[in-house]
């Protein structure tokens, strides 16, 4: 098996976990390689384009911004390529963490279960980005409201969502900004939407 087709398996594997377990296993083995295989050999685009859709609807540069399932950094770099200053970063794996800090964007990195909602005070951010976490095995439309508590009233979100039906009727009250379905890597099929809203109530789930 060559190298692009371990990159491959490693992709899929991560698409079919159900646990967050299951997740923190498979990227503590993974963390070291996980920028070559993802953006590298996988091609992956979505990352930078969601940091670059924010961009476009986020004009201070200064505003504190959470990256939800930051993995090893990568829409933080790009975000602080944008300009923004204010950076946390939140993922199950430590590990990951450790690739992310290397990076220098962050202000601070935390380890957390995204499902169980942010580990900070109500209203602490102004925005937030995601790449690849809101999906079947990672991060379901049943922790968006504990996760959106986090963000000021007239935030902005930035997320691609992999499945996009059960988040419509979560963000059915947000003004949305941008609802694209666009290829995550370079030459897929477009199976992606990239979402950017502006905050609005939420609505129960």
């Amino acid at each position: 098996m060559v190298a692009g087709d371990d990159a491959m398996a490693r992709i899929v594997r991560a698409r079919g976990v159900r646990t967050s377990a299951e997740a923190a296993a498979l990227y503590r083995s993974w963390a070291t390689e996980y920028d070559a295989d993802v953006f590298g050999l996988a091609g992956v685009t979505g990352t930078d384009r969601i940091a670059d859709l924010l961009a476009e609807h986020l004009p201070d540069r200064a505003a504190p911004i959470v990256d939800l399932g930051c993995g090893t950094g990568a829409a933080g770099a790009r975000l602080h390529r944008h300009g923004y200053t204010t950076l946390d970063g939140i993922d199950l794996s430590p590990e990951m963490l450790a690739v992310a800090a290397s990076k220098k964007v962050y202000r601070s990195l935390v380890a957390a279960d995204l499902g169980s909602g942010l580990p900070v005070r109500d209203g602490t951010y102004a925005a937030a980005v995601s790449a690849g976490t809101f999906r079947l095995g990672h991060v379901g439309v049943e922790a968006v409201a504990a996760i959106t508590r986090a963000l000021r009233p007239g935030a902005v979100v930035a997320w691609t969502i992999a499945e996009w039906a059960p988040f419509a009727l979560a963000v059915s009250a947000w003004e949305i900004l941008h609802l694209t379905t666009e290829p995550f890597r370079r030459g897929g099929d477009a199976d992606m939407t990239m979402l950017v809203a502006r905050l609005g109530q939420m609505v129960d789930q």
